[in-house]
């Protein structure tokens, strides 16, 4: 009768072992891993614009290809990867751009490898911007469904402020319609004096240009010689950058896109302000 109980205890004590054993297993991370999936060749910006000066030369312009999944790593095999540019494209071959090589590689180790296209500036126009559109036709390892990548090929033209002077044609968020304001250079570098773009007839934006006409982004001087409007509580209120690149100019036409906030002396108002400016 003992050798019976003991047996009983034996098998059930030998079962809780293999039971734990079994856990064990499935919660060892060196046996099932839940990060792993396939490795995806896609175009690292599903869409990019792309600024050339229009000066006749053939100008290189890197698209970068990368590869996803897998644990987010790079793997250790090269991955190869062929492009084409998809028929949906406005920009012409031989024309607006070459495109001389199709297949690049991913080096084992690395996550991505620029594609490469060759632009002839002088074909570009400033008015009119083509669209190259590139296809990933296949990869050595996977490709991901957004296999495409837009690339507008936009001519820019030479900075000279002296053309920014006139009139403009203004809409802003904080009135209905339009009126005419007026741009002369200001007094610092590259700057500019805009005034009347806010519809309080005497508002003055003292805006700066950059001088890379292939990132076009515009910063506000403000304080208080040049500001927008007088506030009955806190006195000037001056536009002050958000960032850079909200606000942006365009050299050929002379056009700007202005977005700011409005700034006093202890501080800035909520929310921005957008201007619309054509010049006359």
């Amino acid at each position: 009768m003992k050798n019976i109980k003991f047996l009983r205890v034996f098998l059930i004590l030998t079962l809780g072992i293999v039971t734990l054993n079994s856990c064990d297993e499935l919660l060892d991370p060196t046996e099932t891993d839940f990060g792993k999936g396939p490795i995806l060749a896609q175009f690292e910006k599903p869409s990019v614009t792309a600024n050339f000066i229009k000066d006749g030369s053939v100008t290189s312009y890197n698209v970068p290809l990368t590869i996803i999944g897998g644990r987010n790593q790079s793997i250790s095999t090269p991955v190869e990867i062929t492009i084409s540019a998809d028929a949906s494209s406005t920009a012409n071959s031989g024309t607006e751009y070459t495109l001389e090589t199709t297949t690049f590689t991913i080096p084992a180790g690395e996550l991505s490898v620029n594609a490469v296209i060759n632009v002839n500036t002088a074909n570009l126009d400033p008015f009119d911007a083509k669209t190259l559109v590139l296809k990933i036709d296949s990869s050595s390892q996977g490709v991901s469904e957004t296999n495409t990548t837009s690339v507008i090929l936009q001519a820019v033209c030479s900075l000279d402020l002296s053309n920014f002077v006139g009139n403009y044609t203004s809409t802003t968020t904080r009135v209905s319609g339009s009126r005419t304001s007026t741009v002369e250079l200001g007094p610092e570098p590259n700057s500019l004096l805009i005034t009347n773009a806010e519809a309080y007839g005497t508002d003055k934006i003292l805006v700066v240009l950059s001088t890379d006409v292939t990132n076009p982004t515009i910063t506000y001087i403000g304080n208080e010689n040049f500001f927008i409007y007088s506030h009955s509580t806190y006195g000037p209120v001056w536009a002050s950058t958000l960032t850079p690149e909200q606000s942006t100019y365009n050299s050929c036409d002379f056009s700007m896109n202005l977005e700011f906030k409005r700034c006093v002396s202890i501080g800035c108002f909520g929310g921005s302000r957008v201007i619309t400016m054509v010049k006359q």
